[in-house]
C-alpha cells in the first residue's frame, strides 16, 4: 500500500531523515507460544473516538487469529500519558499492546516538562495500521456553514468562539492552533478527554467547533448531529465527497493526515513484535476490513517496525517545531 507521511505544508522542510532506534535483541523464540493468555490493547482516550473505534473493529479479528480475548482497556487523561505509562512499565511479552494516534505520542515531549516514560526507548512500534483525516465540525443549529464564516465571526468576536480537542497536545488541538495562527483569529481551546466526549460536546452545541477525525465523526454527520464545514486532506474524502478541502476553502498550508498504530513494551521479543505485525497486517489486507476502514472515513496502511520506529522520530522532530513555531506549552 501507498505510504504517507503527514502532510502539513505550513511545516514543510521541517522533517528530517534520523536513525531508528535500536530494536529489543531477543531471540524472539517465545513466539512459537504467543499468546499464552488474553491481550489487552490500552488507549488513552475515552470510549467513542477513533482510536477507539480502530482498535475495537481490529481487536475482534485479532482475537479470532490468535485464539485468545483481545482486551480494549480505555485509559483516558493527561494528553493519554495515563495509557502509555500503562504500557510503558507492562511486561514485555506482548500480551499488552498500546494503541495510539500519532498526535499526543509524538508531541508530548515538546508539550510537557516531564513525560513519565521515553516516548522512543519505553517502546517497541509494531505498525501503524491506518491514516486518517480531520474535518472541521460545527453544530448544524449555527450560522456557520464554511471555514470562512469560521474566521469572519471569530474575527468579529476574538476569543468569544470554542474550539473542542480531544486533549492537550492531540492533532485536533495542534491543528486548530495552527488555523488561528493562519488565518490570525483567537479562539478559545476547550480540550476533553477523548473524540468521544469532546464529538458529544460539539452535539450538544457547548463548543463552536472541532477538528474531528472522520472515523468518529462520520456517523455524527450522517445522524445529522454535526455539521461538516471543511476537510485536512489534501483531496476531498470519498466518504463525503461534498465537503471541501481546507486549501479549497482558502486557507493554504493545512493539510494535516494523522497515523495510528499499535506498539508494545520495549523489550518485548523481536518475534513477538513480528507476530502482532504479521497478524495485524493480515487482518487490514482482509477486504472487508479494508472496505469498513475506507467506509469509516480512514485509509488502511502498514509498515515494518523499524520503518514505523522512523515515521515516530521524524513526526516528533516535525511537532517539536509546531509546537516551538505556536509557542504552546502544556504545563
Amino acid at each position: 500500500m501507498r505510504r504517507r507521511s503527514i502532510a502539513l505544508a505550513a511545516m514543510a522542510g521541517v522533517l528530517a531523515a534520523t536513525a531508528a532506534p535500536a530494536f529489543p535483541q531477543a531471540a524472539g523464540s517465545s513466539a512459537r507460544d504467543f499468546p499464552t493468555r488474553p491481550l489487552r490493547l490500552v488507549l488513552g482516550y475515552a470510549p467513542g473516538g477513533t482510536t477507539d473505534i480502530l482498535s475495537r473493529l481490529l481487536a475482534v479479528h485479532l482475537s479470532q487469529s490468535l485464539g485468545q480475548p483481545v482486551i480494549v482497556d480505555n485509559r483516558p487523561g493527561a494528553s493519554a500519558m495515563i495509557g502509555s505509562h500503562v504500557v510503558a512499565t507492562a511486561v514485555p511479552d506482548g500480551h499488552t499492546l498500546l494503541m495510539t494516534p500519532s498526535g499526543t505520542h509524538t508531541s508530548n515531549l515538546s508539550l510537557y516538562r516531564k513525560v513519565p516514560y521515553d516516548t522512543v526507548k519505553d517502546f517497541a512500534p509494531i505498525t501503524l495500521f491506518a491514516w486518517v483525516s480531520n474535518m472541521i465540525v460545527t453544530h448544524p443549529s449555527t450560522p456557520l456553514n464554511s471555514l470562512q464564516d469560521v474566521i469572519r465571526q471569530a474575527k468579529a468576536s476574538p476569543g468569544k468562539l470554542t474550539y473542542a480537542s480531544v486533549g492537550i497536545g492531540s492533532v485536533s488541538h495542534l491543528s486548530a492552533e495552527m488555523l488561528k495562527n493562519l488565518a490570525g483569529i483567537d479562539v478559545t481551546h476547550v480540550p476533553y478527554k477523548g473524540g468521544g466526549p469532546a464529538l458529544a460536546a460539539i452535539a450538544a452545541n457547548e463548543v463552536t467547533i472541532m477538528f474531528a477525525a472522520l472515523p468518529s465523526a462520520s456517523s455524527f454527520v450522517q445522524a445529522k448531529r454535526i455539521k461538516p464545514l471543511v476537510v485536512t486532506s489534501p483531496k476531498r474524502s470519498p466518504t463525503l465527497p461534498d465537503v471541501p478541502t481546507v486549501a479549497e476553502a482558502g486557507i493554504a498550508g493545512l493539510q494535516v493526515m494523522e497515523w495510528y498504530g499499535a506498539l508494545a513494551p520495549a523489550g518485548t521479543p523481536r518475534g513477538v513484535v513480528q507476530r502482532l505485525r504479521d497478524e495485524l497486517v493480515a487482518i487490514i489486507k482482509r477486504p472487508e476490513i479494508t472496505a469498513r476502514f475506507i467506509e469509516l472515513g480512514a485509509d488502511p496502511d502498514f509498515m515494518t517496525p523499524e520503518a514505523f520506529s522512523k515515521q515516530i522520530d521524524a513526526d516528533i522532530r516535525m511537532w517539536a517545531a509546531v509546537v516551538k513555531q505556536s509557542g504552546i506549552r502544556a504545563d
